[in-house]
């Protein structure tokens, strides 16, 4: 069993070093820089209304159960802004410097303590000096500090903006934030009101035009999310069973130096292919049909979100072929139109166009029919949020985001029992730029020659078993 254990760990490292070009660095060596985030709150600053002022929080502690908690994020407002990552915080910024404790201040940010005996258990914690080194920040206070000392008189502003406020969980982990929130919500008695949309609407123009150092990390996520599909293509055998393939994916992020997945995992086969968010991945020992992956990894805070659908067996049936023929088409046009100008609006009617003749081609619609099975949008924006902050007008240089047509035909659907438990989504990730577009997962295969032909090598999952006989 020892000999059987350590051959395992061999070739899991063998795996790491094949996969990941190189070992993880840290956040402060890799992420954005303090610049970045400094840039973003100069054009808050810009954007905000005259003598107004902006107040953020960052997420609480989320419980999983009983003492143990989901691994922290932070908002990705909160982040975008600061860099931050750590809870029990705030942010203030000033449209116009004030004066505070004798000095000028345009902006506070507000952070826990440092704790040993915390840090011991929960890990280090970067304090007052450690937020000014390794954030830029030069005004710092502690949380507890909040609305007491330095003394913020928010009824001089003509106008307290902040949206979004966390909704509380109990535990002692939260118990600062919710002491900063209820300080807020005393001065500021009407939080929610309309007015306060103005910030909402700022945050959606400013996320929405990704900079050059944000693509260079989207692009890094996309890359990541990009091999574990590959990897994956080549576990896919009759046998294996949806989660030790979401595993496949999930292990190459890690591998490659990505903190998360960027969402909830959608690994389903056969008439789980045709659920647009199934999440479970529970079913076990797969032999036919065809398996959806909707799957993408977290690196330094921004997303990829790649679909690739595959045949468990190997090779598509005719069925699935038909179907899968009409999402690509869909996809390779929709795709060609996006540029500056365009919009989801546009590039979706196109889509709708291609799969509504294709379904009526095959029989399974009546021409110019209505239909459920393609019941989604074109896409959505993509960064520190899977489902990315932006509006849905025309198309600017700097704008990434998802195109992904579908088909679903769910087992029982109003058509011939050929075509049921087929679902096929095929997405990509889409940079507009000044001249077109870079599509930012093309390397992942989307033809169906270059799946089936990927899908005959060896994978990880196969060479793992090997290892245990």
């Amino acid at each position: 069993m020892k000999r059987k254990l350590l051959k395992l760990s061999f070739i899991l490292f063998l795996c790491f070093i094949i996969i990941s070009p190189s070992f993880a660095q840290s956040w402060f060596d890799d992420g954005l820089s303090p610049d970045f985030h400094q840039g973003r709150r100069d054009l808050l600053r810009e954007k905000l209304p005259e003598n107004a002022v902006a107040v953020f929080f960052n997420n609480p502690v989320k419980n999983r159960s009983n003492d143990t908690d989901f691994e922290y994020r932070p908002n990705s407002d909160f982040y975008y802004l600061t860099g931050f990552r750590e809870p029990n915080s705030a942010l203030i910024v000033f449209k116009t410097p004030q004066q505070i404790d004798g000095q000028e201040v345009k902006e506070i940010i507000f952070v826990q303590k440092r704790d040993p005996r915390t840090e011991q258990w929960e890990g280090e914690r970067l304090g007052i000096e450690g937020v000014k080194e390794k954030l830029g920040f030069n005004t710092v206070y502690l949380n507890s500090d909040f609305l007491k000392n330095p003394s913020i008189d928010f009824s001089g502003f003509s106008q307290t903006l902040s949206f979004n406020l966390p909704e509380m969980e109990g535990g002692r982990h939260n118990s600062e934030l919710k002491s900063m929130l209820e300080a807020f919500k005393a001065v500021n008695k009407s939080p929610a009101r309309p007015s306060d949309q103005i910030l909402n609407q700022i945050m959606n123009q400013m996320r929405a035009i990704k900079t050059p150092e944000e693509v260079a990390i989207i692009k890094k996520a996309v890359e990541i999310s990009g091999h574990g599909h590959i990897e994956s293509f080549k576990s896919i055998k009759p046998g294996v069973s949806e989660r030790a393939i979401q595993g496949v994916h999930e292990f190459v992020h890690k591998a490659m130096g990505a903190e998360y997945v960027g969402y909830g995992s959608i690994a389903g086969a056969g008439n789980n292919s045709t659920i647009l968010h199934y999440v479970y991945n529970s079913v076990r020992d797969l032999q036919e049909g065809v398996m959806l992956m909707d799957i993408g990894a977290e690196y330094r805070g921004y997303s990829g979100d790649i679909t690739r659908t595959v045949p468990v067996k190997g090779k598509f049936s005719e069925e699935e072929k038909a179907i899968y023929e009409i999402v690509l088409n869909a996809l390779e046009e929709s795709t060609k139109a996006s540029k500056t100008g365009s919009s989801f609006q546009e590039i979706g009617a196109i889509s709708k166009k291609i799969i509504d003749k294709g379904l009526a081609d095959l029989g399974i619609i009546k021409s110019g029919e209505r239909h459920p099975y393609f019941p989604h949008g074109i896409g959505h924006h993509l960064g520190l949020d899977v489902h990315d902050r932006g509006g849905y007008g025309a198309f600017e240089p700097g704008m990434v985001f998802t195109i992904e047509p579908g088909i679903y035909i769910p087992n029982g659907a109003d058509c011939d029992p050929k075509w049921w438990g087929i679902g096929v989504r095929i997405e990509d990730n889409i940079l507009i730029t000044e001249n077109g577009y870079e599509n930012l997962s093309e390397f992942v295969p989307r033809s169906i020659s270059d799946i089936e032909k990927v899908m005959q090598e060896e994978g990880i999952l196969q060479k793992l078993m090997k290892s245990m006989e």
